[in-house]
């Protein structure tokens, strides 16, 4: 997550959505990055609006706008599965190398959740606690570069990202079965995204 003082601004870094070769580009000129561990560099709406009003002040948080990047549900999953596919985890209980697709969707959907799949979802890390959508301005992973027009506009400089974090290719094929489990599972997550992608009214999701 990073935060600009001057532009108001503050970037959150939602998983598996480009944030990493956004921080690459802007880290060096925000004035606070949040880097590590992950579980702060990720945090989500509600607890920004806790913890930020601390760091900047009462008063000069309201001044300050969030942004966001969503990306479509099953694509998310996608990632998650690839990037779990990675040498570095083979034999850990969050490894997904010996596993296809709809195994590791299986796994999301259980309750509770195995190490592979234990991911929470974008929806939660967008809204506020009363699971309003929080953050102001929130962009389709998909339309990436109009996300970065939005920052170029409100830092006034030019931003060029390069391709990072890039996970292992798979096989993402669905078992038809599981259609009508991961609608219902991430019913709010598909409406978000088919308003950000339709141009609907999103923030009143």
């Amino acid at each position: 997550m990073l935060v600009f003082w001057d532009a108001r601004l503050v970037l959150l870094a939602t998983p598996k959505t480009g944030t990493h070769a956004l921080e690459s580009a802007l880290g060096n000129e925000a004035d606070i990055a949040f880097r590590h561990p992950p579980l702060v560099k990720h945090m989500g709406f509600a607890w920004v609006n806790r913890l930020m009003p601390r760091i900047v002040g009462e008063e000069e948080w309201p001044s300050f706008r969030t942004v966001a990047a969503m990306r479509e549900p099953l694509d998310w999953l996608g990632s998650w599965y690839r990037y779990r596919r990675r040498n570095d985890l083979i034999g850990q209980s969050n490894s997904t190398r010996d596993m296809d697709f709809s195994t590791f969707l299986r796994g999301y959907l259980t309750d509770p959740q195995p190490d592979y799949a234990k991911l929470g979802r974008q929806w939660k890390f967008l809204t506020r606690e009363n699971k309003r959508v929080g953050v102001d301005h929130l962009f389709a992973y998909e339309n990436i570069g109009e996300m970065v027009s939005f920052l170029e506009n409100r830092l006034d400089r030019t931003i060029t990202l390069e391709t990072e974090n890039v996970s292992p290719k798979a096989k993402l094929e669905v078992d038809p079965e599981l259609a009508a489990p991961l609608a219902k599972a991430l019913e709010e997550d598909f409406r978000l995204h088919d308003a950000l992608i339709s141009g609907g009214d999103w923030k009143n999701i």
